[in-house]
């Protein structure tokens, strides 16, 4: 009995010495040969992170991580840059040994990229004189144009862009620029520039016309409008739109659209698009007899004027809109300028503003009764220009106060601290704002310097200027 139990004992440590030998989980014994485990520092600068750490003896090499993106290295330093502003970063960082169990332990730490702080001006000057046509409604882009190449900004870096036989008229949140290329005609055809390439539309199945253009896209990149110049008087778009005809295009569907004509009371010598909203209202403008803004619901529902009265002979007394009408990046208002034709007096023109919801026009006049409105907030800031077209002082009114008209320098100083002149380079009364961002806080302008034709970014949210 006594070698039973005997036996029965030894069995029992045997298999305990067995168990502990293969056990798994937190008590397993440390691999002597593994590397120690790195430690590093993260300098933060803006949206660069700086990572350095001291060398690890046996390590091959380092593996660094931002968010699971892994990099091999050798060095002990490691700099990750153009990071997003407001944002939550996961660095990891491993030493390799050459035998692939002996490697370190992973080590995280997170990293946090504050709000940009960027200059509450700036100025732009490529030597080829591009000049900005729009900013994008999440306001980090802006692209512009001149003689067939282009720029673009992006705002986040300052960094500025330049593309040969381009021509770029606007511009999604995404980067996504739509206008012209020039690479296979002359004239220039609508495109896309999309991650550094051009991409034509093809509008062959429509017309033979080798001049068209993009105008505007929606935020979302996915819809974009634009016009052809119809060459053959004969053809059936020519007898609706005469010499321009105006389209849409469903980027995703790849599908396009000739926008249908509406009622007109004055044989049509071209329409075109100019401003298209999130939900794919579209405005443009009809150039006959006079030239007027029109809206389009949607893409299949025929154009309608905001504004236009005539007389019993057809002579018009109140039209709105021109070349230079223009939608407010919710598409709320409608904004350019409104013409009277008193008897005997020609036109009179007046900076005005359309509200498409209530239908109600509102005009400015005091020191800009002859310019434009050049820009508008969705929030119903008014930008003034007092000229119709070129540099002058520019004004800022309220679409609920358009008697009041107040110098953009005094404005800016009275309301957000910055002083323009303080920093600008442009000449005395030679600047206009063309764009806004969809919140409002940053404008893009047009300025004029000895150098030239200059782009201003003015941002309400930035950091003063130091006094010079």
């Amino acid at each position: 009995m006594k070698n039973i139990f005997k036996t029965l004992a030894v069995g029992m440590l045997a298999i305990m010495a067995i168990a502990c030998t293969n056990e798994e989980g937190p008590n397993k014994p440390v691999n002597s040969n593994q590397l120690a485990t790195p430690e590093f520092n993260c300098n933060v600068i803006e949206n660069t992170v700086t990572v350095s750490w001291a060398a690890v003896e046996g390590a091959a090499y380092y593996e660094i991580s931002l968010n699971n993106e892994t990099t091999k290295t050798d060095k002990l330093v490691h700099r990750f840059e153009d990071l997003k502003y407001d944002t939550v970063y996961t660095i990891a960082l491993q030493a390799i040994s050459a035998i692939a169990e002996n490697s370190s332990e992973k080590v995280t730490r997170e990293v946090t990229i504050g709000a940009r702080k960027v200059p509450a001006y700036r100025e732009w000057c490529p030597q080829n004189g591009a000049a900005a046509n729009a900013i994008s409604d999440n306001g980090r882009w802006v692209v512009g144009c001149f003689d067939r190449q282009s720029m673009i900004i992006d705002l986040n870096t300052d960094e500025l862009t330049m593309i040969e036989n381009f021509d770029c008229i606007d511009v999604a949140d995404d980067g996504t620029i739509v206008g012209s290329t020039y690479e296979d005609s002359m004239m220039g055809e609508a495109a896309l520039y999309i991650n550094g390439k051009s991409i034509k539309l093809d509008l062959s199945e429509l017309t033979t016309s080798d001049m068209s253009s993009f105008s505007a896209v929606t935020p979302d990149g996915e819809y974009a409008i634009g016009w052809w110049w119809e060459y053959d008087e004969s053809s059936y778009y020519s007898s609706l739109y005469g010499y321009i005809v105006p389209f849409a295009y469903d980027v995703i569907k790849d599908r396009i659209t000739v926008l249908p004509v509406g009622e007109n009371v004055y044989p049509l010598s071209g329409v075109s698009p100019y401003g298209v909203s999130p939900d794919r209202h579209i405005v443009g403008c009809e150039q006959s007899d006079a030239m007027m803004a029109v809206y389009w619901e949607d893409e299949y529902t025929p154009f309608t004027y905001p504004v236009f009265e005539y007389d019993s002979n057809y002579v018009p007394t109140l039209t709105f809109g021109d070349t230079q009408v223009r939608m407010t990046t919710s598409g709320n208002y409608l904004y350019g300028v409104a013409k009277t034709y008193p008897e005997g007096a020609g036109e009179v023109q007046q900076p005005a503003c359309y509200n498409v919801e209530t239908g109600e026009l509102t005009t400015f006049a005091g020191a800009c009764a002859i310019g434009s409105v050049s820009a508008m907030t969705n929030d119903g800031i008014v930008f003034l220009n007092n000229v119709p077209l070129g540099y002058e002082t520019a004004y800022v009114s309220h679409i609920n106060d358009s008697e009041t008209l107040t110098p953009i320098v005094d404005w800016l100083i009275d309301n957000n601290d910055i002083d323009l002149y303080n920093y600008m380079n442009v000449e005395e009364n030679a600047y206009v704002i063309i764009g806004a961002s969809a919140d409002g806080r940053t404008l893009v302008g047009l300025g004029y310097t000895d150098m030239g034709q200059i782009t201003i970014v003015i941002d309400l949210d930035g950091e003063a200027m130091p006094e010079i």
